[in-house]
């Protein structure tokens, strides 16, 4: 299964991808512009951004693909169904990609993969042959099964049940500077319950460990200290009306 897309919005669009009743299945997805949140269909929520690939397996009926208004969305998505997948690598010797592959159990899962100049310019290549026919149309199939081959190898060499606690990615690098500019812009802001997870795609925990490490100061300070410098702006206008009342 190879997908690609360009689109462009002017409103809060929603893609949507139903399940394939069919049997399970493996996608590698590559954003070569724009950025969108995906919706697994289980609630779990990731964020990409430009340059940003990415593993699902969505066994839980469809995910959505969330595009904010102003984005040019160029999207490369290939697909493979899991038997057939597990066929050609059932060799591997990569634990997080053979327990990915081996379970029965329902699985949800988009994670981040670090992106590699070998991913970069096979993307970029299948994406230039979206409309191939002919001889073209079969450089595009060997195109599409090393886009999933190199993607998977991303994956299989995440440490991901012992993740470095200190370790950022660029995607989530990139929501932190988005809440920073909210805070600072409305510090008095008290985020309800799931707001954080909604706007900045991720949970308290994770947005708190990320801030420390991008910002090396605590979310909780950091608003604490906007906070005061916003009460002390709001006092400072308040003397310099009373001053120029006078």
């Amino acid at each position: 299964m190879l997908v690609t897309s360009s689109i462009e919005v002017n409103e809060p669009t929603e893609i949507c991808f139903p399940h394939d009743e069919k049997g399970q299945h493996i996608s590698a997805q590559y954003f070569l512009s724009g950025e969108a949140s995906i919706v697994m269909g289980n609630g779990q929520r990731q964020f990409w951004t430009q340059d940003g690939s990415s593993v699902i397996r969505s066994d839980t009926p469809g995910f959505r693909l969330i595009v904010e208004p102003g984005h040019v969305l160029r999207h490369v998505c290939v697909g493979m169904y899991r038997d057939a997948l597990q066929d050609r690598l059932n060799e591997t010797s990569c634990q997080q990609l053979a327990r990915l592959m081996a379970t029965d159990e329902t699985v949800d899962l988009a994670v981040p993969v670090p992106t590699d100049m070998l991913v970069r310019g096979t993307a970029q290549r299948l994406y230039q042959l979206r409309t191939a026919t002919g001889l073209d149309s079969v450089k595009a199939e060997g195109l599409a099964i090393s886009l999933l081959s190199e993607v998977l190898s991303g994956f299989g060499r995440l440490a991901l049940d012992g993740a470095d606690s200190s370790s950022v990615l660029p995607w989530q690098a990139h929501r932190v500077r988005q809440l920073k500019a909210a805070i600072d812009a409305d510090p008095g802001h008290s985020f309800a319950e799931g707001e954080m997870l909604e706007r900045f795609a991720m949970g308290d925990q994770t947005a708190r460990r990320v801030f420390q490490t991008v910002f090396g100061t605590s979310l909780a300070a950091h608003t604490r200290i906007s906070r005061l410098t916003h009460a002390r702006g709001k006092l400072s206008d308040g003397a310099d009306a009373a001053c120029y009342t006078a």
